[in-house]
């Protein structure tokens, strides 16, 4: 808590404040999506990831500048957070936490899954959009293939 109090001593108190509340929430985010994951079957909460089958709207809404610097911004602190975890808050905790905090803030985003073929079988990731930009899971998104309505595509 400490460091936190001297990162943010040269702010503004209220940016310091909305910072710390963005930064508890993606920490809350990814451990409520980890918890999920790992411990409750996936009928009881994918209503929660939104659509996932290419029905979206996210892509259809017309989305300001600010909106896509605000996604990338939160995009680039939930992957740093995450990184940080002592919990494993890979790709799929990394998108339901960005949709969770975008959507709170009136962003729509949308979640991508996608799998592709290696050594070892079947690789599945998840990637969340806002728009066309790749919010999080961008570093490896491209050499999966997105499922839409039961079917893979590019």
């Amino acid at each position: 808590m400490r460091t936190v109090a001297k990162r943010l001593n040269g702010m503004n108190p209220i940016r310091s404040f909305k910072k710390a509340v963005l930064h508890t929430e993606i920490v809350l985010g990814l451990a409520y999506a980890r918890l999920l994951i790992k411990l409750v079957p996936l009928r009881w909460w994918k209503s929660t990831l939104g659509p996932i089958d290419g029905r979206s709207d996210a892509g259809k809404h017309p989305l300001t500048p600010q909106q896509l610097k605000q996604a990338s911004d939160i995009g680039r602190i939930i992957r740093r957070i995450a990184g940080k975890q002592k919990f494993e808050a890979v790709c799929l905790p990394q998108a339901m936490t960005g949709r969770w905090v975008l959507a709170r803030r009136g962003t729509p985003s949308e979640i991508v899954l996608g799998s592709r073929r290696n050594a070892d079988g079947l690789a599945l990731h998840a990637w969340l959009k806002v728009g066309e930009t790749v919010v999080t899971g961008a570093e490896e998104y491209e050499t999966y293939r997105s499922f839409v309505a039961g079917k893979a595509r590019n």
